[in-house]
């Protein structure tokens, strides 16, 4: 079994290691935790000649959010090693290592029901997934919806000023599939923001 940090224990799934050891063991991949990041929860990086593989992950997601994510790295690199650069970075190989992946997960029993269910719709239902957010994951996990004291981006009218986690403030445009046109305050420059970007505060106009 891999010998897992410490600092990565808190974050993972309870029951999650066996799968972990099984997808990394053999591998050199080095993985790293990220301060918070509102534009990805992790990627992979593909390595210059002779370096090695590094993966990295947000420090502060919810630890479903965090396996989840892993997984989505975990498949780029598999593909990767398989295809190299032949292979579109969320094209069908992707897809198919992923949900792979994924059923793994779900067959290991070691999710709540809820939460698998939600696995399933956000993961295999929907043919564009790519991104790592998607409302009914979050609304399994209590991170959405009106009980969880959360506020989303989604949440919010057009037009409204907001806050992220990291301090920056947009005003909230409009909707381009899954993310939103916003223009940063101190910059006026525009960025694409998940909808379901976490909001620290919020003004409506």
């Amino acid at each position: 079994m891999l010998n897992i940090p410490e600092i990565w224990k808190k974050r993972l799934v309870p029951g999650s290691e066996a799968l972990l050891d099984e997808w990394l063991r053999g591998t050199d991949i080095q993985l790293r935790l990220t301060r918070t990041r509102t534009t990805k929860h992790g990627d992979f990086r593909i390595p210059p000649e002779g370096k090695r593989a590094v993966i990295t992950l947000n420090h502060d997601m919810h630890p479903v959010e965090f396996l989840i994510t892993l997984t989505h790295e975990v498949a780029h690199f598999r593909v990767w090693k398989r295809y190299g650069r032949r292979a579109r970075p969320h094209g069908e190989e992707w897809k198919h290592e992923f949900r792979l992946m994924l059923k793994q997960v779900i067959e290991s029993r070691i999710l709540e029901p809820a939460v698998s269910k939600a696995v399933v719709l956000c993961y295999f239902k929907r043919e564009r997934i790519g991104s790592g957010a998607c409302e009914a994951m979050y609304r399994a996990l209590g991170l959405a919806g009106e009980d969880s004291g959360i506020q989303r981006l989604v949440d919010l009218p057009e037009g409204a000023v907001f806050t992220l986690r990291n301090g920056r403030t947009f005003i909230k445009g409009e909707k381009m599939r899954n993310r939103f046109r916003c223009r940063e305050k101190i910059s006026n420059r525009i960025y694409s923001v998940h909808a379901m970007a976490e909001i620290q505060e919020s003004l409506v106009t």
